[in-house]
């Protein structure tokens, strides 16, 4: 027996609404994940910011403690951690991170982290000495960019070339850029030697198939003891 026209008519609609809400559907879903992992990751991001910062303070601004530490704590977020046990791959993702500073298990060459550090007070002062009066003690302010991965397939190539153009200004796809209104326009809002340094790494990630932004946070503690020798003072960067 024969449907009514009107009967075919509404359900033809319905499967039109759905093959057009359902794309749509299925993307918010996807970026909502990845956006949640990734503020996990920046949570712990936050831990790393302390540990850099702590490590700074206590061995003496030693670059290689620094990024050391951050990397530890970043470990739990790593998505590329090879196979075996949860231990075995925390330990195997440890060992690659410690010796090159790089997504582990992935072969990408970039580093995973970066360090920046500056030290306010009178670093001519020595802890042998006290503090002359309206002298500041000895801080230490840290900001440690993470480039972590994004990993959902189509989400992570959008959030990606979405961060580019908004703080280079470039079209984050080929034909007509939906962030016209509000992207940046070259020549006029450069960006900050910080960025414009995640940027690079940012854009020599995606070339290699590693899609990502950096996640930054920023912590400052005051100094435990003396710069080592021949520590660049006030500013640094390690990774």
């Amino acid at each position: 027996m024969r449907q009514p026209a009107h009967q075919r008519s509404e359900s033809g609609q319905a499967a039109v609404e759905t093959a057009i809400v359902l794309p749509v559907m299925v993307f918010m879903l996807l970026g909502v994940l990845q956006m949640t992992l990734a503020y996990q990751a920046r949570l712990v991001n936050e831990y790393a910011a302390f540990k850099v910062a702590r490590a700074a303070s206590v061995y003496r601004l030693d670059c290689g403690r620094m990024v050391n530490a951050g990397l530890m704590a970043l470990v739990p977020t790593i998505g590329r951690t090879g196979t075996g046990t949860y231990q075995q791959r925390f330990l195997g993702a440890a060992r690659e991170l410690l010796s090159d500073n790089k997504p582990p298990f992935a072969g990408i060459s970039m580093p995973l982290i970066r360090v920046r550090y500056r030290v306010s007070g009178n670093p001519s002062r020595t802890f042998d000495h006290q503090l002359a009066p309206g002298d500041e003690p000895l801080k230490v302010h840290v900001r440690v960019s993470y480039f972590f991965e994004y990993r959902i397939p189509f989400a992570n190539w959008i959030i990606s070339r979405v961060w580019l153009a908004s703080q280079t200004g470039q079209a984050w796809a080929s034909g007509a850029d939906p962030l016209t209104p509000v992207r940046r326009t070259p020549g006029v809002v450069a960006p900050a030697n910080e960025t414009a340094l995640d940027v690079n790494i940012v854009q020599d990630a995606i070339r290699q198939n590693y899609f990502t932004t950096p996640l930054v946070s920023s912590w400052s503690m005051r100094m435990m003891s003396d710069p080592l020798p021949g520590t660049r003072l006030p500013e640094g960067r390690c990774q």
